[in-house]
Parts: C-alpha cells; structure tokens; sequence
C-alpha cells in the first residue's frame, strides 16, 4: 500500500513538472526577447477596470494591466504600455508602432488584421437609454435612431452584421458617450457593461440611465498582435496558460471586481485532476520517443535554416562593402568631407546613445520602483483593510504614515519617468490658441517681473491631445530661458502659434524628442534676440544637469525633451551666435473628428 502511495505522488510530481514545462519559452522565442529591448503595448486611455489611467495617482492600471506586467516579469522583458483612444491603438499596432494590443474583442473581421490570444475576459454588451424611455427595449427597436458610440468599438460591426442601419455619434470612450445619452444628444448606447454602470455610478447617473433587456453579446476580450507575428502572440498566450493554471489572473479578477472569475479555460477541479494527470502521463510516456525525434528534426530545420539566413545576409554584406568600396574609389576628392561628416555624425550618435540609456535607464528604475512600491502599499493596505481588531491604535497610525510615505515615494517614481519620456499622458483636446494667453499670468508668477511677450496667434484653432498642465509647463521654461537669455527689457520675447507643413529641411534642426516624418504638425514657437548659443554648446543642451548659468535648475531643458517625447513631439532649435535663439515644439495636430 505505501509503494503505492509513494508511485502516485511521484506520478503527480512529474505531471506537475511536466504542466509547468509547458509555459517555458522555446530557445526561438527567448533570443527574440533578448534582441527587442522593450515591448509596446497600446491601450485604452479609459475602459475601466480593465485599463484607465487611474484619476488620483496618474499611473496606467487596471485588470489587464495588472495581467501584462506579470507576464513581463515571470518572463524578463521591459513592458511600455501607452494609453491612447481605443482606434488609435488599433492603429498602432497595425502601423507598427506598438507590438501588441492590451485587449480587444475577437471579430472575423478583427482577424484580417490581428492574430489573437485566446480570451482573457469575458465582457457583456448591453443597450443603455434614459429611463423614461419605453420605446427601445430590443437589437431592432435600435433601427434609424441616433446611436452614441466608442470609435472603434465592436458594437460597429455587430450591427452591420445584423443589417441594422443606425445614425452613429462616435466618441473618444464610453465616458463621452454616456454624456450624450443623458443629454438626450443621442438616443441610446451600445456599451461595455462593467466599464458604462463604472461611469454610471461615478458620475450618479444611475438614476438618469438603465439598462434594457439582456446583453446584446458577450464579447472575447483577447490580448492581440498584428497578423503575423506568431512569436509574440506564443509568449502572451503562454503567459495567459500559465497565469490561468497558477490562479494568478483569478487573484487580479478579485482584485478589481470581488467575484471569482470562471472560464472554460480555468484549471479542472482537484477530484478530477489525478485521474487526467495519470492519463496525461500515459500519452506522454507513449510517445516521448516519438516526441523527441520530431523535436530533434525541428532543431536540425532551425539550425539549418539560421545558417542559410546568415550566409544569405553575408553575401548581401559583401555586396555591400564591394559597392561601397567602389564608390570610394570614385569619389576620392570627397574623402575629407566624408570623413569629417562621418565623425560629426558618430559624435551625435554616441551622444544619442549615451542621453538613450540614461533615460531607458532612470525610467527602468523609476518603472520597478514603483512597482516594488505597489506591492508595498498592496500589502499594507491589505493589513489596514483585514480588520485586526488586536492591532495597537499606534501601529495602525504608523502603518497608514508608512502607506502614505510610499505614495509621496510614488510620485518621485513618476517625475523620473516623466524625465525618461516613459510617464503617462493624460491626454485631452487641448487648443493652444487659447492656450497661450494663460501663459503671461504664470510667466509673471514665476519671474517676479513683467517682460514683453509678443503673442502670435493663428486665424484658425491649433488643436492637440495631451496633458495641458505639461504642455503649459514646457512653454513657460522656455519663456523663463528666453527672457533670461535677452538680458534687457525692452527687447521682447515672442510666442507664436500655428500649424505647419515640415520639410526634412526643417525637421533638420532637431535636437530632442523622436525623429518625425515631414508632414502637418502643431507648432509652438520661442523666439529671444538674445546672445545665442555656442555652436559647440548647442549639442548639450538637452544633457541632464547641464547649463550655462552658475545656479543650474536640475534636469532643465532635459526635462523639458522628456515631456515632448512622451507627446510623441521634438523640439527644433535654431540658434546663430549674437542674433538670438528659436525653440519650436512640434506635436502630432489632433486627429479631425475626435471628442
């Protein structure tokens, strides 16, 4: 009886082991981690509680947040997450610019475009209306009506699916398009339920707004890749399995919502477990040779296929270095000046690499940091919320300052990130016209004199997204740096506004930020008739701790590129010595048609 008991507790340590084996990352998938740095998600700004940024602190969380960040640590890679309206960030990903979407409905037609993981969250679909409304109570009372709607969203599709035609009123989120309904703009909304009854109770329009009858659909909310990249999509899926198996996404479930989670994918109960483990071992033990001569194949394929991919991209470097050499010997008059180039380039690609790594690096610290202060106050407040009735009054009250404390520390993490280019943009419509003429009261409170400013508005609204009290910051450091640079009051400062179409020409004058594409863009310019700036100085600027002046201000201008290159912006700089300087911000103009 005991050899018996001892065989099947081994017998279930091997299914164990061999479970666990599963959600290890192939040799493929792990060399393709280690050559990515990071991986880029693009989310949702706000579909609470699965991904918002969070109202009180700023940071980008929520349930499938909670789910990424996990996944990226039980498998070592640098997550960024960037928040943005939910069809910018299927956009993104299509365009590239992201590698992966945080979560979105699975569609025959989302398939064209995106290869899914299987679900993550199921997620109900309801109609809302006001609740005096009787005459919408069903999918065709919907026909010809105003229907408020989030750009992007499912719900689009399902109802042409159905043949129902509809006057759609699109919105930036669900938030927007609550608003409508209440307002009585739109007839009704075609929404997510947890994240319209969230809106719901937070704006108390529980009683302005219901629900009718049953969820039009359930949807499939998966984790998502652009057609194609069947690596990533491997190593989220595995993540997914093994999250499921070890009851970590059952944990972020009652996290934010208090109720077990339950799926056809959850783990089988334990009395059937044994009896599919024995079964499982079974097979395995069958097949393993079987097994391990198609794995053995695979190797040889992989292997084989790698060596011909390295002879291939040798020939064509050979071409290359053949071609090259050619044109040297034709072009030996032009040698110093290549040359010469040549250095001033690779001074400027060191010095971006160098300003890189320390921004990747202080916004990594800063970014595990605050995850490390996460789990703390996680914890703590898990002590304070428990109810221990035998916990001292005073432990209580030095535990809720050691809460707070770590907070404060939070938000020293932030500004890091912030430093970095990595924090998290609340991004709103901002219209900079009438942006700007709040600048001179701030400019006054933070020079303690008045200076004149030239102000430049155009005839037609300038409008971006982004956070407006950075916005608003950066333009008044560099008004403080222009009227410190002019040295005399009556020479002006101006600030213009406009809208310009950027040639490569200009966009040759970037100093800081992301390197962009000639094109329409929001401009903000700071013109002083100051002493200019050194040449040999001009490349330093945007170093941290770097100045000219014998008090300096910290991170300063470096501080200042951070913010723009979170806005997905650069900063042009024009300067000749004695004449003056001209900063210009550039930022994406906001996409017609958004709310």
């Amino acid at each position: 009886m005991m050899r018996r008991l001892v065989l099947f507790m081994l017998l279930l340590a091997l299914a164990g082991s061999t479970a666990m084996a599963q959600y290890s990352l192939s040799e493929t998938e792990k060399r393709w981690l280690a050559e990515k740095t990071e991986i880029i998600f693009a989310g949702q700004i706000s579909y609470p509680p699965f991904e918002f940024i969070h109202p009180r602190y700023g940071d980008y969380t929520g349930m499938a947040i909670d789910l990424i960040r996990w996944i990226a640590t039980e498998y070592g890679f640098t997550v960024v997450f960037r928040p943005m309206p939910f069809a910018a960030a299927q956009q993104a990903v299509t365009t590239g610019t992201a590698d992966a979407l945080t979560g979105i409905f699975e569609s025959d037609e989302r398939k064209k475009r995106f290869d899914f993981t299987d679900q993550v969250f199921a997620v109900p679909a309801s109609i809302f209306v006001r609740s005096e409304r009787t005459d919408i109570l069903e999918i065709g009372d919907l026909a010809g009506r105003k229907i408020a709607v989030q750009r992007g969203d499912y719900a689009i599709e399902f109802l042409d699916n159905k043949n129902i035609a509809v006057e759609w009123i699109y919105t930036s989120d669900f938030s927007a398009a609550l608003n409508l309904v209440a307002n009585g703009e739109a007839d009704a909304l075609i929404g997510d339920e947890q994240i319209v009854l969230h809106y719901m109770y937070n704006a108390k329009l529980q009683d302005r707004i219901k629900k009718t009858a049953e969820p039009l659909y359930t949807g499939k909310d998966c984790m998502a890749v652009a057609k194609g990249n069947s690596i990533l999509l491997s190593i989220l899926q595995k993540g997914l399995h093994k999250a499921q198996q070890t009851g970590v996404l059952d944990t972020i479930y009652r996290k934010w919502l208090g109720v077990a989670y339950s799926s056809q994918n959850m783990t089988m109960d334990r009395w059937r477990l044994p009896i599919l483990t024995a079964l499982i071992i079974m097979v395995l033990l069958s097949m393993l040779i079987l097994v391990w001569t198609m794995q053995l194949r695979r190797l040889v394929k992989a292997r084989t296929s790698e060596l011909q991919t390295l002879n291939s991209n040798l020939q064509r470097s050979n071409e290359s270095l053949s071609y090259a050499n050619s044109q040297l010997m034709k072009d030996m008059e032009e040698r110093a000046r290549m040359a010469e180039e040549s250095r001033r380039l690779e001074g400027r690609m060191i010095k971006a690499q160098n300003n890189e790594s320390l921004a990747l690096m202080a916004g990594n610290i800063a970014h595990e940091f605050n995850n490390m202060l996460m789990g703390m106050i996680g914890s703590m407040e898990k002590v304070l919320s428990g109810g221990m009735t035998t916990m001292a009054e005073d432990d209580r009250t030095a535990l809720q300052a050691a809460v707070s404390q770590a907070k404060k520390a939070g938000e020293l993490a932030r500004r890091m990130m912030e430093f970095a280019g990595q924090s998290a943009v609340n991004r709103v419509m901002i219209q900079l016209d009438r942006l700007m003429p709040e600048i001179e009261p701030l400019l006054l409170a933070a020079s303690g004199t008045e200076h004149p400013i030239q102000l430049q508005l155009p005839a037609v609204p300038v409008a971006i997204r982004g956070d407006e009290q950075q916005i608003r910051q950066v333009i008044l450091n560099l008004l403080l740096n222009a009227i410190e640079a002019t040295g005399s009051a009556d020479l002006p400062v101006k600030l213009s506004v406009r809208a310009r179409d950027l040639t490569l020409a200009d966009l040759d004058h970037t100093h800081a930020g992301h390197t962009l594409l000639p094109g329409m863009y929001a401009t903000i310019s700071v013109e002083d008739q100051g002493h200019g700036i050194e040449p040999e100085l001009l490349e330093r600027i945007f170093d941290p701790y770097y100045t000219t002046k014998r008090s300096g201000r910290g991170l300063g201008l470096a501080a200042t590129a951070g913010i723009i290159k979170a806005h997905s912006g650069a900063i042009l700089v024009d300067s000749q010595k004695g004449k003056g300087s001209c900063f210009t911000i550039v930022l994406p103009l906001a996409t017609p048609g958004e709310g």
